[in-house]
This record gives structure tokens, C-alpha cells and sequence, in this order.
């Protein structure tokens, strides 16, 4: 049987025109492999709590979410 998807966000971090990305552990799924911070959505989360949770448990900073794209 086919599960329901997994909601998550990310996050395009941009600061003084560079862009952050980060390499995944060798450990985890899809190892060293690169990507955008963020995670997944918690049930009682909306996307943009959960972003921000995620960033700030991930990479120990603070933002500022100035755009948002639509869900796909």
C-alpha cells in the first residue's frame, strides 16, 4: 500500500549573495549528498514554524522567512 507523503519544508538561505547548502552525514539516507537546510513538518506545526524550528535546531541560527513558494 502506497503511505501518505511526508510534509517538509526547506529553506534557501541566502546572506551577502552566497547561498547555503549542506552536505549530508555519510551515516544518514542518501549519504553526502547535498542539500537545503529544513526538515519535516510536525503534526501540529505549520510549514513556517516547522522551518524555523528546524533551522534553528539544525544550524543554531535565527531568520527572518521573507518569501514563501507554493506547496508541491
Amino acid at each position: 500500500t502506497a503511505s501518505s507523503p511526508i510534509p517538509v519544508v526547506c529553506a534557501l538561505v541566502i546572506k551577502n549573495g552566497r547561498l547555503l547548502i549542506a552536505q549530508r552525514p555519510a551515516h544518514k539516507h542518501l549519504p553526502n549528498k547535498w542539500e537545503f537546510p529544513g526538515g519535516k513538518v510536525e503534526p501540529s506545526e505549520t510549514p513556517s514554524a516547522a522551518l524555523l524550528r528546524e533551522l534553528t535546531e539544525e544550524l543554531g541560527c535565527t531568520v527572518t522567512i521573507t518569501r514563501t513558494l507554493e506547496p508541491f
